[in-house]
This record gives structure tokens, C-alpha cells and sequence, in this order.
């Protein structure tokens, strides 16, 4: 009990201890406004059908898949929740969660996933103007171990 106590203790010093006295009016000014880079997840939005195939390297033959997704925008359209449901052959289906934002410190799009296969990822993504082309790389660890995914999307049309 008293790990707990000292625990809270600390945490509460942490946040207190090293944020300036400040209003809520000074609070509300230093809300950052919403950057324009977010309209272009835009493209991912709706609802979509999808059919590919996943390689894992320690199976011989890839895993046909095929599934659908539904994207919408949240928090004030300050990122996207993508709902997916993936067919996976033999293995069944999973159903997945995701979200896109824009960081702007980085000035690369973030993402996370979540699936009923026990999977959780983390992935970065940026849009090439010229190209017309997002380019994306993730982590995910799942029950298998760790995987990467490095790839693109090319949207064909509107």
C-alpha cells in the first residue's frame, strides 16, 4: 500500500511540479489549431473492399485474404478510426482497429492497430505530393512475434 501511496505521490508531483502557473484563458490560446496536412486522410475515408494476400516467413505459402473496412473521422476530425475485417483463409476471421493522425513535430502521419488475433502495431506514414503515392512502414507484434510491413497506396481514382 504504501509502493501506491508513493507512486501517486510522484506522479502528482510530476505534473504539477513541472507545468507553469497558468489560466484557463492561457490554456485555450495555447491550443494548437488543427493542421491542414489532416485533410489529406480524407482519401481513406468510406468504406472499402479489399482482397491481397499476407507473407509470413515462416509459412511456406502466403495467406489469401480479402475483407472490408470502414474509415471515419473523430475527435473533431482530428484522426481517423478505421474499422477492418479481414477473412484469413484457414485461420478465420479477424476483425481489426485503427487510427491515423498528424504529428506535427514529426511531420509524419501516425498510426496504430489492434485485432482480435492479439495483435497490437504502431506505423508512420507520408504522402509524396509528386507521386500522388502514401508510403507506409509499421510494427506489429502479434502471437507469431514481431512484424514489419513496408508499403504503398496509390488511390486509381476519386
Amino acid at each position: 500500500m504504501n509502493r501506491i501511496r508513493l507512486l501517486a505521490l510522484c506522479a502528482t508531483v510530476m505534473i504539477t511540479g513541472c507545468m507553469p502557473k497558468m489560466t484557463i484563458e492561457d490554456m485555450k490560446a495555447m491550443q494548437p489549431q488543427r493542421p491542414g496536412e489532416l485533410d489529406k486522410l480524407d482519401a481513406f475515408v468510406g468504406d472499402w473492399e479489399f482482397e491481397g494476400e499476407m507473407k509470413f516467413e515462416f509459412l511456406d505459402e502466403p495467406i489469401k485474404t480479402s475483407g472490408s473496412s470502414s474509415t471515419r473521422w473523430a475527435g473533431d476530425n482530428w484522426y481517423l478510426i478505421g474499422d477492418v475485417v479481414f477473412d484469413m483463409g484457414e485461420l478465420g476471421t479477424m476483425h481489426g482497429h485503427e487510427t491515423w493522425t498528424y504529428d506535427t513535430h514529426t511531420k509524419k502521419y501516425r498510426q496504430t492497430w489492434t485485432d482480435s488475433m492479439g495483435s497490437s502495431g504502431y506505423g508512420e506514414a507520408y504522402y509524396n505530393e509528386k507521386t500522388d503515392t502514401w508510403h507506409m512502414k509499421a510494427t506489429s507484434y502479434m502471437a507469431f512475434g514481431k512484424s514489419t510491413m513496408n508499403g504503398h497506396v496509390k488511390f486509381l481514382d476519386a
